[in-house]
């Protein structure tokens, strides 16, 4: 699967999972994940998700993890319970489809959200089987479908406090739901960590940990030998809609992956892990500077480009033509599998930076999620 992947193998160096020194903040039992923990509580294993939607504060969530065929002690009444392993999940993002391939258990998906926006091949291949039923997205989920699936568990998550409303809805019907809250962490490795996560509701801790530990070695391979560069390229980022123009912020995902990949991002002087709003004119300030441009939504081609906005020609890097987008792995429906996979394998999102950045350090040059705009 993605685990035989040649190219690292020439400059493969690190050995143990180790913890990348820069990132903080770690919780007790993730090196990289600030938003989970998993920890025991007598007998019985306990997962807790910390902050899990945008500007919570002070919140955790726990959750109690009980063998399918074991008592429930008196002790855990009005607790949150997960029998496991876990035969029957809905999931409402595609990254936590991501989670569940790497775990070799999509046969126990049934459920999910925005069907049209999933990459993956088994999942799309049972959806038109009618194996995995779309249950429709945010306010609009369709209980009654949910509840005739009867599933294990939904796996949700929560962009603002609303989520709280959509829980006390499924805590009503008697259906079980938990929050991930993987798209919160702004480390690479973090977003990956969550397979962690994910393999204790299918009793594979110790399959997702041996998962994380390869790509986390791989990451830091990358990282060190991008590291040793001495010339890094501008790096400017985004592109406008509704007359924005969102960034990502100096403490981001996308920010933390330039990093490690030996490029200057333009916006890292921003303190934020979230994305923020500059105007055409910073854009165009940013793009007399940047060798590289990234990231431009779902645009194919400069002449695409061109009619949504003609001034990009001034861009020096339109004209130049270093123009890179994340779509290269697109469905014909939209699917973007950068949103997908993407958030369990930031080792190649790494490796495609670092062909873009450095050309030649890498001994291939064959792109994963990104592709040459022209």
């Amino acid at each position: 699967m993605y685990f035989t992947r040649f190219i690292l193998f020439f400059f493969l160096f690190v050995t143990g999972c180790q913890p990348l020194v820069s990132h903080k903040n770690v919780s007790e039992t993730s090196r990289y994940a600030r938003g989970f923990v998993i920890s025991m509580e007598g007998n019985y294993r306990k997962l807790t998700v910390r902050n899990p939607w945008e500007k919570a504060k002070n919140i955790d969530v726990d959750y109690y993890l009980v063998d399918k065929n074991g008592e429930i002690p008196a002790w855990m009444k009005d607790k949150n319970i997960i029998r496991t392993p876990v035969e029957n999940i809905i999931c409402l993002s595609t990254t936590h489809i991501a989670f569940l391939d790497a775990l070799d258990e999509i046969d126990k998906l049934t459920g999910v959200s925005g069907s049209i926006y999933i990459s993956n091949r088994r999942v799309t291949e049972k959806i038109a089987q009618n194996k995995i039923v779309d249950v429709g997205y945010d306010q609009n989920l369709n209980y009654e479908e949910i509840i005739r699936i009867n599933p294990d568990l939904v796996m949700a998550y929560g962009v603002d406090s609303e989520i709280t409303n959509s829980l006390n809805k499924f805590r009503d019907l008697g259906v079980t739901v938990l929050l991930n809250a993987d798209y919160l962490e702004p480390s690479p490795l973090g977003k990956s960590e969550w397979i962690k996560f994910v393999g204790a509701l299918f009793n594979k801790e110790a399959m997702a940990d041996s998962i994380f530990c390869e790509i986390e070695r791989n990451y830091l391979a990358l990282s060190q030998h991008a590291g040793n560069v001495v010339k890094k390229p501008k790096v400017m980022m985004g592109f406008p809609y509704r007359d924005a123009w969102w960034v990502p912020g100096g403490d981001s995902y996308m920010s933390l992956l330039i990093a490690d990949a030996g490029g200057d991002y333009l916006g890292k002087e921003n303190p934020s892990h979230e994305s923020f709003v500059i105007s055409f004119e910073d854009a165009l300030m940013w793009a007399s500077q940047a060798d590289l441009w990234l990231n431009v939504g779902m645009l194919d081609s400069k002449a695409q480009m061109l009619n949504v906005d003609a001034r990009f020609e001034k861009f020096k890097t339109f004209r130049e033509g270093k123009i890179y987008n994340n779509n290269r792995r697109t469905t014909s429906l939209g699917g973007n599998d950068f949103w997908e996979s993407s958030i369990m394998f930031p080792d190649l999102i790494l490796a495609d930076l670092i062909r873009i950045f450095h050309a030649g350090l890498l001994p291939a040059d064959t792109l994963t999620y990104y592709k040459l705009i022209e």
